[in-house]
């Protein structure tokens, strides 16, 4: 059982995580590296895998009244219950990263450098493009558990 504290501080750290990677891959395509690869990756893994399994972990529902077919089914994963704002800035934003990881990927950039430093800046462009998509859903899996357990007022499980 995740305390809704420690659910607040993984959230945020997601989204420190998020903001991490923008800033990152935004100097990326504006063509300066501001910290080294291994670094850059490393922070924002730190920053964001725990609130994105937090958020998936506490969007589980204990299954109540009918049980499903298989008997050893004791809980469901449940979608995220966000405004529709909340999911359309999700949306964008994870679109964001998949595009800037996407473009790495394929060799797409706006200032082409040459030799070994044009291979490192696609390389962090992708893995900060991945880590920060996982951080976008798992920040809005968690805001979501917030939302969900301050109307019902459950314990988060």
């Amino acid at each position: 059982m995740i305390s809704r504290r420690m659910l607040l501080v993984l959230d945020v750290m997601c989204v420190a995580g998020v903001g991490w990677a923008g800033v990152l891959i935004g100097a990326l395509l504006g063509g300066e590296r501001l910290v080294p690869t291994a670094l850059a990756v490393v922070v924002a893994g730190v920053l964001v895998l725990p609130g994105f399994a937090a958020g998936v972990v506490s969007n589980r529902r204990i299954v109540r009244g009918r049980q499903p077919q298989s008997g050893r089914v004791r809980s469901v994963w449940a979608p995220p219950e966000l405004p529709r704002w909340g999911l359309l800035v999700t949306g964008l934003l994870f679109f964001a990263f998949w595009l800037a990881g996407i473009s790495a990927l394929a060799g797409i950039s706006p200032d082409v450098p040459t030799g070994d430093s044009a291979v490192q800046n696609s390389q962090q462009r992708f893995a900060l493009g991945v880590l920060g998509g996982i951080g976008t859903g798992g920040t809005a899996l968690a805001a979501a558990s917030l939302v969900r357990q301050r109307r019902t007022r459950d314990p988060l499980a």
